[in-house]
């Protein structure tokens, strides 16, 4: 009864005013929602990214733990070819690693790089022969010294990569 004579006293208009006002109230909610989803949506696929990206860093994490302790074990001992082959295998874990996180492509590839430099450096396997001659025993030397020299860099190289991933992680 009271709404009849608020419209009576309003005049006809009333109906249209109130069907615009209800219109424009149904948008404005409409478009607060939908700003509201495209948040939500944006925040789950920020998400969905960092985790993605903390599995590929867990994964560099790892490969880059256990080239260390490779080198760790070859420190001042000559590399020689036979023990390339799991190195190999290493290297291309580390390769691939590079090619899936763009956060720290760079520095993986640093690594690879280094350890290309350190598996070129490997000493040919021992000869049956126990005789060497000075010429060839001097020219073993320097290749050992060599190979500490590109994998006291390769140590580098891994650290610093280490130390990305760990600021990526804090930031």
């Amino acid at each position: 009864m009271m709404l009849s004579s608020i419209t009576l006293a309003l005049g006809a208009g009333a109906d249209s005013a109130l069907g615009v006002l209800t219109g424009v109230v149904g948008t404005l909610v409409a478009v607060l929602l939908l700003r509201h989803h495209k948040a939500v949506f944006r925040w789950m696929r920020d998400r969905r990214k960092a985790d993605d990206n903390a599995k590929d860093l867990d994964d560099a994490t790892l490969y880059l733990r256990q080239l260390f302790e490779k080198l760790c074990e070859y420190a001042q001992k000559p590399l020689r070819a036979p023990d390339v082959a799991p190195l190999c295998t290493l290297r291309n874990l580390i390769k691939g690693t590079a090619g899936k996180t763009e956060a720290i492509r760079t520095e993986l590839l640093a690594v690879v790089a280094g350890f290309d430099a350190y598996l070129a450096t490997a000493l040919a396997p021992v000869g049956a022969t126990s005789r060497v001659t000075l010429a060839e025993h001097t020219a073993q030397l320097e290749t050992a010294m060599k190979q500490e020299l590109v994998r006291i860099e390769l140590e580098r190289a891994v650290s610093a990569a280490e130390q990305r991933i760990s600021a990526l992680r804090k930031g």
